[in-house]
């Protein structure tokens, strides 16, 4: 993978496009160089093999817009924190080199996306050791955690009203998840959960006066060159938070 600037990283092909799709087609549409590291396959799940999620991801990707997508080849339902894991994500970051890394909530419902989180975050802390794993080391500039099963208040929000429709475009590339005659019925097929992703924008959107956001929660403050930075700007509607 080429260096780039914003890196998400998902334990399954589809969590990416599920959870901040739009954040990530704004910033290529901004000129920046955007990529997604999908730490396995998916082929543990109830539909897909890990062929046909290979060829729906690269899909998903050339509808968002962005630069690469790449698969770490790591065993689906055992994504943890030992030394292979840990070294293979090592090597992806000082290869990337990203200045911003997107990665899972950490107390995720579904084991393999808690166990990314600690994975990921370990490996950017490692990745910055010479000692430790091959190449240059790197420093991540920022972590981000983005919404999967498990709700939280955001730290951030990005508008993604604008490109809503194409993020779901993208979304909808993994088909053999979301076609609910495509196989047997689960949790993703039934629509229940596209529900509750559009709910989770719309909610997210209004705490900022936007029809759809995307939340992110962050480790420590953002900082500002002015307190004009925090000016309403043009949005309307309801807001949440004064």
């Amino acid at each position: 993978m080429e260096q780039v600037d914003i890196l998400a990283v998902a334990a399954h092909p589809d969590d990416v496009e599920l959870a901040c799709g739009g954040t990530l087609i704004l910033a290529a549409r901004r000129g920046l160089r955007v990529a997604i590291a999908d730490l396995t396959a998916g082929e543990a799940a109830t539909r897909g093999t890990a062929e046909i999620r290979l060829r729906e991801a690269a899909e998903a990707a050339r509808r968002l817009g962005i630069a690469g997508r790449v698969c770490l080849g790591l065993p689906d339902t055992r994504v943890g924190e030992t030394p292979e894991q840990e070294d293979r994500v090592v090597t992806l970051l000082r290869t990337a080199r990203p200045r911003l890394l997107l990665l899972p909530y950490p107390t995720d419902r579904h084991p393999d996306h808690a166990g990314a989180a600690r994975l990921v975050e370990r490996a950017a802390f490692l990745a910055r050791l010479p000692g430790r794993g091959e190449g240059a080391p790197h420093a991540v500039g920022r972590l981000l955690h983005y919404c999967g099963h498990h709700p939280f208040a955001p730290d951030v929000v990005v508008d993604v009203g604008a490109v809503w429709a194409q993020r779901m475009h993208a979304l909808h590339a993994h088909a053999s998840q979301f076609d609910p005659d495509g196989g047997p019925p689960t949790a993703l097929s039934d629509g229940g959960f596209l529900r509750f992703v559009e709910a989770r924008a719309i909610c997210h959107g209004t705490m900022i006066g936007a029809s759809h956001g995307e939340g992110f929660a962050m480790a420590g403050p953002v900082g500002l060159a002015g307190l004009d930075a925090l000016l309403p700007g043009a949005g309307a509607g309801y807001r949440s938070f004064a």
